[in-house]
């Protein structure tokens, strides 16, 4: 299939993500869906250009969580989309901008590669405009909409449309197609691998293709996954990187959650409820489970067979710890005791109801030319529910300028405790790229954990821990300091635990640089420390009401 003469649907599928998620596209450099877990992905997306051009070999070894080993396996690894934005970053656009273009491109893909694959299976292209529609802006996409890995899910619909084509034709061009897509999805997003490899197999035993060639690029594949694997099982032996059976069980779906729409307004009553975990919001939308009904009366039993067991699949693996299916993968296969929320395997659903769509739509449209344009239009009708956007900050912090420059060993930055500060140390972490002891992520290691605590009774013990582990500077940010957090960095000074090397601006408070080890004292930084604001080098304001 020649891509050029799918432009037209390209741009379309553009076009649409730019409305749909408006205003992102004239905020790309602030906007963030929640300031918390797109700063962890800007930051992940930033460490894999960081260290593939400055440190390859340490992909893994990344700066948060100092000292602990393979950091960014605590987290998805997010390189297939980072490579994507390689050649963005090595122009200067920074890292929030360039996260930013990566969520409009997912959109675009979700609905482009959707678009293919129903293409390939019906013929039809006003159905497969109107699957690409749902299978870009489901529900389920605008619910995770800050995760990025969430919005960038047209490597699964891509996966199967490379399988569908070798299929069809059985030779090497096709069969290595299939094993770059299968690539692919597995840097893009751990869980897909997972998720995405069940259901391939799946689909082998249903298309029975010649296996020869698929075997070989399917192993090259592999090959090429294991060194962004490898650092998963060693964190997971290192930190007890598992999830319990009582989280997954709470992040497994009911039934009923099928029927839970996120809080967006639909043309038609919904069901929400607040008190169930966004996790599980997995209405799909009234159009798409209509039409999926409607397909069977296509009796295009093939299509109907594929797309049908693709919806079954994701609908029992979403069901999770419910199901003795599930229950068998957690207990047994590799990986699945890392993944928190098995509701996420809706994804395979979406794709299997967007195939479903497109039969239906072709089906219908053999005998009213118009039900792909009104089903389209239907869609995005249903579909759209504006998305709340944050402002990030766009200003470089003076004192990351300074850590840029200075490259300090190792940083601790003050106070720690609180989860959404240290979301935004990811963020400005991008800046410098120096290890520091701070960071969020879906697994925290032991020493993390330890130090946290300390900080947050101020214990005498914090200082010569951070000491014992290599910490050099350490950031205390003035704003964030209470009393005794100030009467803490009193005794440090006072015992010569902690010098004073510079004040940053950064609001009426300041940001503070101490050395670990060193005596240095200051009549500013006592000021400070007496609870009295600081003065700032240049002028600054905030809007605080509305």
């Amino acid at each position: 299939m020649k891509l050029p003469k799918h432009a037209a649907a390209a741009v379309l599928f553009a076009v649409l993500a730019i409305f749909m998620t408006w205003p992102l596209l004239p905020n790309l450099n602030r906007a963030v869906a929640y300031p918390g877990d797109p700063y962890i992905n800007t930051w992940i997306l930033d460490w894999d250009y960081h260290a593939t051009f400055h440190q390859p070999g340490r992909l893994f070894q990344a700066n948060i969580f100092y000292p602990a080993k393979y950091s960014l396996a605590f987290s998805e690894n997010l390189y297939g989309i980072a490579v994507v934005l390689f050649p963005l970053r090595a122009t200067g656009v920074p890292p929030l901008t360039a996260y930013n273009v990566a969520m409009l491109l997912g959109y675009v893909m979700c609905g482009f590669f959707a678009y293919l694959l129903t293409r390939e299976v019906t013929g039809s292209t006003a159905g497969a405009i109107a699957a690409g529609i749902f299978y870009a802006f489901v529900p389920f996409r605008f619910t995770h909409s800050s995760h990025v890995q969430y919005v960038w899910a047209g490597t699964l619909p891509l996966l199967l449309y490379a399988l569908i084509r070798y299929a069809r034709m059985p030779d090497w061009r096709h069969a290595i197609g299939f094993g770059a897509a299968f690539l692919w999805n597995g840097l893009s997003n751990v869980h897909f691998f997972f998720f995405g490899s069940i259901a391939i197999v799946m689909t082998i035993a249903l298309l029975r293709p010649p296996l020869r060639r698929i075997a070989v690029t399917l192993t090259v594949a592999l090959l090429l996954l294991a060194p962004f694997l490898y650092p998963y099982h060693e964190a997971s032996k290192l930190y007890g990187m598992e999830r319990s059976w009582d989280e997954t069980l709470s992040y497994s779906a009911q039934p009923a959650d099928w029927l839970l729409d996120n809080f967006a307004h639909r043309p038609y009553p919904t069901h929400s409820d607040p008190t169930v975990n966004p996790e599980r919001w997995l209405f799909p939308g009234v159009l798409a489970l209509g039409l999926a009904l409607i397909a069977i009366a296509s009796r295009q039993w093939k299509s109907l067979v594929l797309g049908w067991s693709w919806v079954l699949l994701g609908f029992i693996g979403s069901l999770g710890l419910h199901t003795p299916f599930y229950r068998l993968l957690f207990n047994y296969a590799p990986g699945f005791h890392a993944i928190r929320a098995p509701a996420r395997w809706a994804v395979i659903t979406h794709v299997g109801l967007a195939l479903l769509v497109a039969v239906a739509i072709g089906w219908i449209a053999k005998r009213a030319a118009w039900a792909g344009v009104v089903a389209s239009i239907a869609f995005v009708a249903e579909l759209h529910g504006p998305i709340r956007w944050y402002m990030a900050p766009t200003v470089v912090r003076p004192v990351d300028r300074w850590a840029a420059t200075a490259r300090p060993h190792a940083i601790a930055e003050l106070p720690m405790s609180d989860q959404n500060d240290e979301y935004g140390v990811m963020l400005n972490a991008t800046v410098h790229h120096r290890p520091i002891v701070n960071g969020v992520s879906g697994f925290a290691p032991p020493e993390y954990v330890k130090l946290a605590s300390l900080e947050q009774s101020w214990s005498d013990d914090l200082l010569p821990e951070l000491a014992r582990i290599g910490v050099t500077h350490v950031v205390v940010r003035g704003v964030g300091l209470d009393a005794a957090g100030r009467a803490w960095l009193a005794r440090m000074i006072d015992r010569g635990l902690l010098g004073v090397v510079r004040r940053f601006d950064d609001g009426a408070w300041g940001d503070w640089v101490f050395r670990v080890g060193v005596r240095g004292d200051s009549p500013e930084l006592r000021s400070m420390l007496g609870g009295h604001v600081t003065y700032n080098e240049s002028t600054f304001g905030a809007l605080v009401q509305p």
